[in-house]
This record gives structure tokens, C-alpha cells and sequence, in this order.
């Protein structure tokens, strides 16, 4: 997987692509719905190995039910990491109750206290992050901060549809437009998720460049995968996309006299990652505008 740019190397670009981050409204949240679990009393505060003074901080709520129902950890986890992979937040939690374990780091887990996959009665450890499914495994999927995550030991039904949770909205969810692109990515199979974003891409004078719907094929959903197969559908320059600092898209070129750059948003939030390693998830809105960095 492709490393997110340093701050330190970047300096003034990785600035201009991950902002401070606006709170959460009360609107947004003053309703629960299904996947908000109550979180309950326990805390583990973790540096992962790796993050140094740059590195963000995230706090999860995470909750780990074994079998009859035994609630082995329901709390908070909060991780300074430079990847924030969910397999971060799970062992530091299953590490702090002292509790068996097997798989996380692998991605696979096969144990967590006194329960342990069996096959036989098609018993496994699974998870959920805001009620869905994740199509990674757990250390390959990158966390949000505030993210409920719920890990249940029962029967899998490999049968049955998992149902399409609610996700919350808030004033940063665009009118979307009628742009729509399908592009598979190179590399992805049979087995690769399909995930549609929505994404509207503004450039000066409030033009707008692209505004629609992007379906990716992809083994990694990478932000940089969906901007580029919009801006390539609209024939536009582009410069960055890949190196996950953008430079150029049409005829809008940063320009450091006048403090213009190119930045983005997923969901009204300025993300900690480089575009090329910030993992989109199906449904999100990545909003692309071309504007004056206020420092």
C-alpha cells in the first residue's frame, strides 16, 4: 500500500491537504441510530510504533462481545498512528485487558480471550465499523476518528445479505451532480469491492469541474483513484494525483505567491492522509476546491 506523504517532507503541501478538523455539529449527532452503541467506561490511550510528533491522534469507540453475550471490552481507544488500521485500536484494547489473542496484527482474528474461531460450528470473530461490513481485513482497514467499531463472536450465516446501514449526514453533503464515471483500477479481480463516491471537484471563481458520481473497482479505494478517473473522464491537466499532492487540475495551478492551492474534504472533514492514502468508503462525499489557504 502506498505510504502517506511525511509532514515533514512535505512541509507547506501536506498543510494545504489536511486542515484542522471542524467538530461535529449537534445536528449530526443528536440522534442515535442502530450502530451507535452505548460506549461504555473503558479507555486506552496507545502510540503505535512508528508515530512520531506529527503523527494524528484518533479516538475509536470500540466494543468486543464473546460468546453468551460476554462483554470482554466497551469504551474508547485513542491512537496516535500514522496508518490508524483498525487492527491498531483492536490490539491495544485486547492488550490492556490482557486478554488472549491470536490473528489481529495478520488480520485474521482467531482468538480474543477464551474464544476462538471453530470451524465446526461455523463460530468466527467478526466485525463491524458503523455498522457495516468492511471489505478489508482488519489490518488493511483505516479507522476514523469517532468510528464505532463493534466485534461479535456468533455463527456466521455466509448466506445472508448484510443489511445497508444508515449513514448520517450533514451540511457537507453537495448536491450531487450528473457526472458519473466507471473505472476499474489496475490490478483489481473478481473478488475487488465496488465502491461509488460522490465527488465535485471546484476550481476558481467557483467553476465547477466535475460533479457526479465516481464507481471504482478497486483492491485499495484510495481518494487519488476516484479523483483521477474523474479528471481523466473530463480530459483535464492534472499534475500530483498520484504523488497525492495535487498541483494541477484544468487550468487551476497552485501558486504559492498568492497562497491558491488545491485542497479536499471527505464528508466536511479536511483529512490527516495524502490524497493517494486516504481509503474512501462507498457512499462518501470527497469535495475538491481550489481556494485561498488561510493560515
Amino acid at each position: 500500500m502506498k505510504r502517506r506523504i511525511s509532514w515533514l517532507f512535505v512541509g507547506l503541501a501536506a498543510m494545504s491537504i489536511a486542515g484542522c478538523k471542524p467538530s461535529t455539529t449537534s445536528e449530526e449527532t443528536s440522534e442515535k441510530i442502530a450502530w451507535q452503541f452505548d460506549v461504555g467506561d473503558d479507555h486506552v490511550d496507545e502510540e503505535a510504533p512508528g508515530a512520531g510528533q506529527y503523527s494524528p491522534t484518533y479516538t475509536v469507540n470500540l466494543k468486543i462481545v464473546g460468546g453468551n453475550e460476554t462483554v470482554l471490552y466497551n469504551g474508547t481507544v485513542s491512537l496516535k498512528s500514522d496508518t490508524m488500521w483498525g487492527s491498531e485500536f483492536l490490539k491495544a484494547a485486547v492488550t490492556d485487558k490482557a486478554l488472549a489473542q491470536e490473528g489481529i496484527d495478520l488480520g485474521f482474528v482467531t482468538t480474543i480471550g477464551d474464544y476462538v474461531n471453530n470451524a465446526e460450528e461455523n463460530i468466527y470473530w467478526m466485525y463491524t465499523v458503523n455498522g457495516r461490513s468492511p471489505d478489508w481485513a482488519v489490518n488493511g482497514y483505516q479507522m476514523r476518528d469517532g468510528d464505532y467499531m463493534l466485534w461479535t463472536y456468533d455463527v456466521v450465516d455466509w448466506n445472508v445479505t448484510p443489511e445497508e446501514p444508515e449513514q448520517i449526514l450533514g451540511e457537507w453533503a453537495f448536491t450531487v451532480g450528473e457526472d458519473r464515471v466507471n473505472e476499474e483500477t489496475p490490478g483489481a479481480g473478481q473478488y475487488s469491492p465496488t465502491y461509488t463516491v460522490n465527488l465535485k471537484v471546484v476550481g476558481g471563481d467557483d467553476t465547477v469541474l466535475f460533479n457526479g458520481e465516481v464507481t471504482l473497482k478497486s483492491d485499495t479505494m484510495f481518494g487519488s483513484e476516484f479523483l483521477k478517473a474523474a479528471v481523466t473522464d473530463k480530459a483535464l491537466a492534472q499534475e500530483g494525483i498520484d504523488l497525492g499532492f495535487v498541483t494541477t487540475i484544468g487550468d487551476y495551478v497552485n501558486n504559492a505567491e498568492e497562497s491558491l492551492y488545491w485542497m479536499y474534504k471527505v464528508n466536511g472533514q479536511s483529512p490527516d492522509w495524502a490524497v493517494n492514502a486516504m481509503q474512501m468508503r462507498d457512499g462518501d462525499y470527497m469535495l475538491w476546491s481550489y481556494e485561498v489557504l488561510v493560515w
